[in-house]
């Protein structure tokens, strides 16, 4: 009888060693499972709402860009951030994505440039004050 007891127990103490401790009370995830160590179990909350809409950041910068004084003629940056601000609002209407302030802020800004270079446009062919030289305008005030 000595000699199986002898023999039983290393064998004994390695497995007891080689064997991880048992986990603490963790809740348990879906299924009754637990979450490896390091994670935290599945809670069944509801998904944040994704990144900024990448149309209405484009609508806000491009309208911004449309501020600078050489696309005051040609307002193809304020054109752009219409369109823009309009599939933005679209992207961020059921809240799936942030961004609608940007949206809207761009497509404003958008609409006032273009309504801006319009009038300056009009204001140039319809005054008798300029006078075109070629490919430029020359305004003059009498």
């Amino acid at each position: 009888m000595a000699i199986t007891t002898a023999w039983a127990g290393p064998a004994l103490l390695s497995r007891l060693m080689s064997t991880p401790p048992p986990p603490p009370n963790v809740p348990s995830g879906p299924g009754g499972f637990q979450p490896p160590p390091g994670y935290q179990a599945y809670s069944g909350q509801p998904m944040t709402p994704q990144g900024n809409s990448g149309m209405a950041v484009a609508s806000m910068v491009l309208s911004l860009v449309g501020i600078v004084p050489c696309f005051w003629g040609l307002q193809i940056p304020g054109v752009l951030g219409i369109i823009f601000g309009f599939i933005g609002l679209k992207q961020t209407k059921d809240n799936a994505r942030k961004g609608r302030g940007m949206a809207i802020a761009g497509l404003v800004i958008g609409i006032i440039l273009v309504v801006v270079a319009i009038a300056l446009w009009v204001y140039i062919l319809t005054s008798d004050n300029c006078v075109r030289n070629g490919s430029s305008f020359t305004c003059t005030s009498d």
